[in-house]
Parts: structure tokens; C-alpha cells; sequence
């Protein structure tokens, strides 16, 4: 396996989203806030505030699949860093600024294995040994990009997160069918 910094996978640079005060949400384009990070791991068509944005606002922070969010800041320690991945984008939906989206080159990593590294022991780990804390935990981009991840080849990891991706939607598919025998 070779190792790699977090910014030399990515196809472009770590970006912050957008601040949209709660008193203007409602029409708009759908925004990823915190709380679908924190209730999600997997973010496809859930339900989200929604914001008015400009074209350039649209541009520079739109979502797209295999999109990775992590949340710049929590109360606690093991918040700071939570990542969650984009699975679907069913129309233009942008995020928010207490969010950083990491963008990987899928010719350089697959992003399901990144995500899948960044929630596993290791991963979580190397993200815990950038969190500041002071009156809350938090992580900066600049920071984030600097982790090293040992990645073995691109055909290995699509396999790896292929295979992790089944056991995820297999869960999914289980909750979806308890929720049903509950109600």
C-alpha cells in the first residue's frame, strides 16, 4: 500500500459551505445542514431545509454522488469529524457552512473506500488527532487535507467499498422493513 496526504487524492480543494440564516430557509434548492450529517451516513433523497441560493453560490457549493461531508464542528469530541457520503442527488442541493466537502479524483481513490476509511477505527482516529476544542470540538480543511491514508490500488479499493457499500444498503433495506413491521 502507498500512502498518500488527503489532498493529493482529491479533485479539488476542501471547501466550506454556505451560511443561510434559518428566517430565509423554506423555498429554494435542498442544503445538507448538521443534523442530516449526524442522522445520515449516507445522504440521498432525505428531507432538508431548503435556501435561496445565487448561481455562483450553486456553483461553488453544489453536492455531487460520491461527495464527502464532514462536520467541521460538535459539542463533543467524537462529533467533530463526523463524515457522512452523498449517494444521490436527486436535483441541485448545496450544503452548509458548518460542513467541509472533501471531492476525491476517482482516478486516484474510490470515495466510498475514503468514506469507509474516515469511519473506521483508524480513520476516525487520524481525524481525532486534528480536533481542536475549546467551548466546542472542531476540525479545519486545512488541517483534514494534511492526514496521511495508505491506500492499496484503485481495483482493490473499488472492490473493498463495493463490498462494504452491499452491507450498508442491506442494512438499509433491513431498517426500512423493521420501520414497516413497527408501524
Amino acid at each position: 500500500m502507498k500512502k498518500y496526504t488527503l489532498a493529493e487524492i482529491l479533485a479539488e480543494p476542501t471547501r466550506n459551505g454556505l451560511t443561510k440564516p434559518k428566517a430565509i430557509r423554506g423555498v429554494g434548492v435542498p442544503m445538507i445542514a448538521m443534523g442530516e450529517i449526524f442522522a445520515h451516513s449516507r445522504i440521498a433523497d432525505i428531507e432538508m431545509d431548503r435556501v435561496p441560493v445565487t448561481d455562483k453560490e450553486l456553483f461553488a457549493s453544489s453536492i455531487r454522488t460520491g461527495d464527502i461531508l464532514f462536520a467541521r464542528q460538535s459539542l463533543t469530541l467524537e462529533g467533530a469529524g463526523k463524515c457522512s457520503i452523498v449517494t444521490k442527488v436527486v436535483e441541485p442541493t448545496v450544503f452548509e457552512s458548518h460542513l467541509i466537502r472533501v471531492r476525491v479524483n476517482p482516478e486516484k481513490a474510490d470515495p466510498f473506500y475514503i468514506y469507509y476509511y474516515f469511519n473506521s477505527f483508524e480513520g476516525r482516529n487520524k481525524v481525532k488527532s486534528i480536533v481542536e476544542q475549546v467551548a466546542a470540538a472542531g476540525i479545519r480543511g486545512s488541517d483534514l487535507v494534511k492526514l496521511e491514508i495508505s491506500l492499496p490500488d484503485i481495483s482493490t479499493q473499488r472492490i473493498i467499498a463495493n463490498f462494504l457499500n452491499k452491507i450498508d444498503l442491506a442494512i438499509e433495506v433491513n431498517n426500512a422493513i423493521n420501520k414497516n413491521l413497527v408501524a
